[in-house]
């Protein structure tokens, strides 16, 4: 059986029943069961079983399911047997520092499958006000000649994987965006702007906003970070919204299964079913796709790791493991270096403000702003820094750059180079406020 820290109640299949048949009996129960994506469980009965760990013995209740998957043992065993984490999880002096690391990812190698993964027990939908008046279908968008060869293979990719099928009609297309990831390979999107993004009702489900994640983030040791393999895609689409993803690309149309990136509703989605797996588990963030690990002690680091692979093992969710960081001291979690001590920028980040030119237009300095407000959090004052550039961007204002913009950027620069750092927020700690 496996140990889940997150069931209420242990559980065994109805397959692994017949198995035992003769050794128990089932009687009829009320008990009702539902996954963490909301779908209910079939129970089939409840059956009062022998059981013995060490030198302790028990008769402890077991509900057979009407499902494949895992025999789970749930906290009321755990709570009857007190298992000892330390019988699972041992450490026994330094050299075997990573064998616990180790069983954790080996009991879970499942998860880290070379294939696209499936999130069982949900669909997605997307919801189209279709008595309002929309453009559904946009002429086909020229594909650059460079990225032609590129875009052919990753549509065969998408179709071989069955992500896409090809349509001969559809009353929806969108065109497509190429865009190019950092090894060389090509993404595409549907510019879905300008068709079912106009007129779909969007999925509100509010994203965390990245200071509140970093706020839960007092007293991490060390950190694990989590890769999601083709992220969005892991959903299947229900069968209605399918002709709303259409895309027109050089080779003809194509129908999305799976739920594709540019469609407005897909972040607040994919927000809503990862936080619904990973609901009740502590030291836990989620924004999106990226995952973040951490806790207090080694322990608890790796209870948690422990748990959120096992429930992604159960729900069908697939990670890369070569991009996947475990127990790391430092890591870069949505454009913010993290380590024990805070958080800080990312050196890169820093490099780029120092060797920005100075703007020359409003376009240019809407862009370098806005570079700067993503690290606002660790320059002091930066609003009285960029007053003066700030008086460009205001309305009939004749752009004009002067000794006063030019000192206001040789300000900031200055700030950078101090590169304040920001501690993490500790509930714990004293605070004092300052009248």
């Amino acid at each position: 059986m496996e140990i889940d820290t997150g069931a209420s109640v242990s559980i065994m299949s109805e397959d692994t029943y017949k198995e035992y048949k003769s050794k128990f009996r089932i009687e009829p129960t009320s008990a009702k069961l539902r996954t963490y994506m909301g779908e209910q469980i079939p129970v089939i009965g409840r059956a009062i079983v022998n059981v013995n760990y060490k030198k302790e013995s028990a008769k402890l209740p077991l509900l057979i399911v009407k499902r494949k998957g895992p025999n789970l043992l749930g906290r009321d065993w755990l709570n009857k047997l007190q298992l000892d984490w330390k019988d699972i999880f041992s450490v026994v002096g330094s050299d075997n520092q990573s064998s616990d690391l180790n069983v954790i990812l080996e009991a879970n190698k499942e998860v880290f499958k070379d294939e696209l993964g499936t999130v069982k027990g949900m669909k997605a939908k997307i919801y189209v006000d279709e008595r309002v008046p929309y453009r559904n279908i946009s002429r086909l968008a020229l594909c650059p000649y460079a990225l032609k060869d590129k875009v052919e293979m990753e549509l065969e990719r998408l179709e071989k994987e069955g992500q896409i099928q090809q349509v001969e009609f559809s009353d929806w297309a969108a065109p497509i965006v190429p865009v190019v990831k950092e090894n060389g390979s090509i993404r595409i999107c549907g510019d879905y702007k300008v068709t079912v993004n106009a007129v779909s009702k969007l999925d509100n489900y509010p994203i965390p906003k990245t200071e509140d994640l970093y706020a839960t983030l007092g007293g991490g040791q060390k950190y694990t970070k989590l890769d999601l393999n083709q992220a969005y895609q892991q959903i299947e689409l229900d069968e209605d919204s399918k002709r709303y993803v259409t895309i027109n690309t050089h080779k003809g149309l194509f129908r999305y299964n799976r739920l594709p990136y540019g469609v407005a509703s897909s972040p607040g989605i994919f927000q809503r079913t990862l936080e619904n797996v990973v609901q009740g588990i502590a030291n836990v963030l989620v924004r999106v796709d990226d995952i973040l690990i951490t806790g207090k002690t080694r322990e608890e680091h790796l209870n948690t790791l422990s748990e959120v692979l096992s429930r992604f093992k159960r729900i069908g969710i697939r990670l890369k493991k070569q991009k996947c960081v475990f127990m790391a001291e430092e890591v870069v979690y949505l454009g913010f270096k993290i380590n024990k001590n805070g958080i800080y920028p990312v050196e890169s980040k820093v490099e780029a403000i120092d060797k920005a030119p100075s703007p020359t237009n409003v376009t240019q300095l809407k862009a370098y702003l806005g570079m700067l407000n993503y690290y606002n959090r660790f320059l002091a004052n930066l609003s009285h820094l960029l007053k003066p550039l700030h008086v460009l961007l205001q309305k009939d204002t004749k752009w004009s750059w002067e000794k006063e913009q030019e000192k206001s950027v040789h300000r900031v620069k200055t700030a950078v180079e101090i590169r304040i750092s920001t501690c993490t927020f500790r509930s714990e700690k004293e605070i004092n406020i300052s009248m």
